[in-house]
């Protein structure tokens, strides 16, 4: 599994783990606050998640400079191919 693949699996697991708690936090009654402090596996989960929301967070900056990176070293090539292609069909057409 790749680094990408293995990242996506965790996003959608704290998706799952997020829609999870926002449905039992619905279930509750009217009128107990969305802060889940008096219950300790409510609070447990809310901060698991925002663990995992940080280094999710983390890990796309991490994987943005990377991409950003491979665009640079792409967009050299692509540029260096083109040039050596025009030089190419510039000799070929003398």
């Amino acid at each position: 599994m790749s680094k990408d693949e293995n990242t996506e699996s965790r996003i959608e697991a704290a998706l799952q783990r997020l829609h999870n708690l926002s449905t039992a936090l619905s279930e509750r009654p009217a009128q107990t606050s969305l802060i889940a402090g008096d219950d300790p596996v409510l609070k447990a989960e809310m901060d698991s998640l925002r663990v995992e929301n940080q280094l999710l967070r983390q890990e796309l900056l991490e994987l943005t400079a990377s991409y950003n990176g491979l665009k640079q070293a792409t967009d050299a090539a692509s540029s260096r191919l083109d040039k050596t292609i025009a030089d190419i069909s510039g000799m070929l057409e003398q």
